[in-house]
């Protein structure tokens, strides 16, 4: 695992909000159900936050996305020729959505909830296929991605930025807001009372989807009395902090 320290991270945390790329992440994170600041530990671990070519000229851009695998990706944001980067909000759209894909691919897969972020982290760079031949045959899907520790150098990056980030760039779901994490929100809340208060879930009339309703928001209330927490109906840190509690 590349060693990092605070001081250094704090410093690429300040450049990505001095060019406005953590709200572009931040963004893309709210979109596709990813927890806040795990793109900006992508970009950490893959250029140090800067937006630059490597790899022998096949890393492109802040999060390095190889032109030998996504030839049609650089085609079409105008990145293909040789030394050129995609625009950083179509970049990190991207990176996303291999990230959620990952993700969505290793739950089909049988991984389990608690893996599949790790599992999503080492097949963004082993690939799918290696993340889950790393899995299969050695129990770590990092054992097949560069240094044999991708996923698990992300994670620490990420916790790192969590700490300096505090709670600013977690967002808080509530009544008319609408994406892919309010569908998160209510496949996590179902679980939690699946578990903790069976048959409940289904008197609140919930229906799936991404739009957060009145009948969600009551449901987040009752979840909140339960938990001891302040019951606003509004699904901030302290609500997804008990979610991801289980």
């Amino acid at each position: 695992m590349t060693p990092f320290t605070r001081a250094e991270l704090a410093a690429e945390l300040d450049r990505a909000q001095r060019k406005g790329w953590d709200r572009i992440m931040a963004s893309v994170e709210l979109d596709k159900a990813l927890p806040a600041g795990i793109l900006l530990a992508i970009a950490s671990q893959e250029t140090d936050m800067n937006d630059v070519v490597g790899d022998g000229g096949h890393g492109r851009g802040l999060f390095q996305i190889d032109d030998r695998s996504h030839q049609d990706f650089l085609a079409r944001v105008g990145a293909s020729g040789a030394g050129k980067k995609p625009p950083i909000p179509k970049a990190a759209d991207h990176a996303g959505s291999l990230l959620a894909s990952n993700i969505t691919f290793g739950a089909g897969k049988g991984v389990p909830q608690s893996r599949r972020l790790k599992f999503g982290l080492s097949a963004y760079n082993a690939g799918a296929g290696g993340a889950l031949k790393g899995l299969q045959e050695h129990g770590d899907p990092d054992a097949r991605t560069t240094g044999g520790d991708y996923g698990a150098s992300v994670l620490a990056r990420f916790a790192m930025f969590q700490s300096l980030l505090g709670t600013a760039t977690l967002p808080v779901l509530k009544r008319n807001k609408r994406g892919r994490r309010v569908t998160d929100l209510k496949v996590k809340l179902k679980a939690w009372f699946d578990k903790h208060a069976p048959g409940v879930w289904d008197t609140f009339g919930v229906n799936p989807g991404p739009f957060f309703g009145v009948k969600l928001e009551t449901a987040v209330k009752d979840f909140q009395r339960r938990n001891k927490l302040e019951i606003d109906g509004k699904a901030g840190k302290d609500t997804f902090d008990v979610l991801a509690r289980g």
